[in-house]
């Protein structure tokens, strides 16, 4: 018997977080009942319906780096018709959703799967998996602010985050633009975002260049390529070694 939410997730369906919130909405059915208790288990192999779909227990996982465009939603589907990152995944062999969110407005890597597990970890801030963006600002951002994002700054109000790693990688004199890289193992809403208005800093783009150890090369705006197995091993690896340690932190 498992958890209705950790059996969709490993069907691939979607992560443990939306089928959650699928339960919540009414719109999951175990063997022809509808649920809508979190706490409510099944066995593995139960007639499970998703939004009026049958699901199937799918034992082959796929992952996938995807270059993100600007103006499209990291999410499934939307009501207003916006474009989604699922318009760009419709030949996969099977349905795989994204790992955590990238602004509708903000470009660059995101990782595609259908392995709940892997999802869950990834997204879960407790793992703090390094994510790297690259931000385009107008004007020149000084030392000053970048050494301010390395000393830490406060968003939300009270909130107090620092950037792992901050550079000027660039400023056009003639464009009096700048633009800033910084890696951060954090992900509150508009976090990145946040950190650059703390600084004053004139954001006009942002994109994500590397997650982890993965990096965006030549990766052309809207394409993905297939994780190779020694990464996502890798993944796994950074995720037992963390948890270990705070296993035995907690012991």
């Amino acid at each position: 018997m498992e958890r209705l939410q950790k059996i969709i997730s490993a069907r691939g369906v979607t992560s443990r977080r939306n089928a959650e919130k699928l339960i919540l909405e009414g719109r999951v059915k175990v063997n022809g009942v509808v649920i809508t208790e979190l706490g409510y288990k099944t066995t593995t192999d139960a007639d499970i319906e998703v939004n009026g779909k049958s699901t199937t227990k799918n034992n082959e996982k796929f992952y996938y780096l995807f270059n993100k465009p600007r103006l499209v939603l990291t999410t499934m589907r939307d009501p207003k018709q916006r474009k989604t990152v699922a318009d760009y995944f419709k030949d996969t062999p099977t349905r795989v959703y994204p790992v955590g969110r990238l602004d509708y407005d903000v470009s660059g890597l995101i990782i595609m799967t259908n392995d709940g597990e892997f999802a869950n970890f990834v997204m879960h801030p407790r793992y703090e998996f390094f994510k790297t963006y690259q931000g385009l600002c107008k004007g020149k951002v000084s030392k000053q602010q970048v050494n301010q994002l390395l000393k830490g700054v406060k968003i939300e109000g009270d909130y107090f985050t620092k950037a792992i790693e901050a550079e000027l990688l660039n400023y056009d004199q003639e464009k009096d633009q700048s633009i800033v890289q910084m890696t951060i193992a954090e992900g509150r809403k508009h976090h990145v975002k946040q950190m650059f208005l703390a600084i004053e800093a004139n954001l006009m783009k942002l994109k994500r260049t590397k997650i982890e150890f993965l990096e965006i090369g030549d990766l052309e705006i809207g394409q993905y390529r297939e994780l190779k197995p020694h990464e996502v091993k890798k993944f796994y690896g950074i995720y037992q070694s963390t948890k270990r340690k705070e296993d035995l932190k907690n012991k």
